[in-house]
C-alpha cells in the first residue's frame, strides 16, 4: 500500500488492514467467522470513535467513490471485516451454554 494514499490519522490502522482487508467477500467472511475470539476483539477495538469519523469522511469522498484506489479498496474491505467481527462477537456472546 502506498501510505501517502492513506489518511494520515488511519495509518496506525494498516497491520489490521493488511490482516483483515480481504477483497473476496466469502475468503474475508470465512476468516472473520473462523477467527479466535481474542482477534475478533482486537479488530472491533481497532477503530476509535476518530478513526470511524476519519473512515467516514474518506468513505464518502466523490473522487474516490468515482476512481477508488487500491488503499480505499482494501481499508473499505477492512471496515466489511470490523462491522461482521462486531456481529459474530454480538452474537457469539448471547448462545446459551451447553
Amino acid at each position: 500500500m502506498d501510505i501517502k494514499l492513506i489518511p494520515q490519522k488511519l495509518q496506525h490502522l494498516i497491520p489490521f488492514v493488511e490482516k483483515w482487508g480481504i477483497e473476496d467477500d466469502g475468503y474475508r467472511d470465512e476468516a472473520v467467522f473462523n477467527a479466535e475470539k481474542n482477534d475478533l476483539e482486537d479488530l472491533v477495538n481497532s477503530i476509535s470513535e476518530e478513526d470511524a469519523m476519519v473512515l467516514d469522511e474518506w468513505f464518502c469522498n466523490h473522487s474516490e467513490l468515482n476512481n477508488p484506489s487500491y488503499e480505499y479498496i482494501k481499508f473499505s474491505v477492512f471496515f466489511m471485516a470490523f462491522e461482521y467481527a462486531k456481529s459474530i462477537l454480538k452474537n457469539r456472546s448471547s448462545e446459551p451454554f451447553m
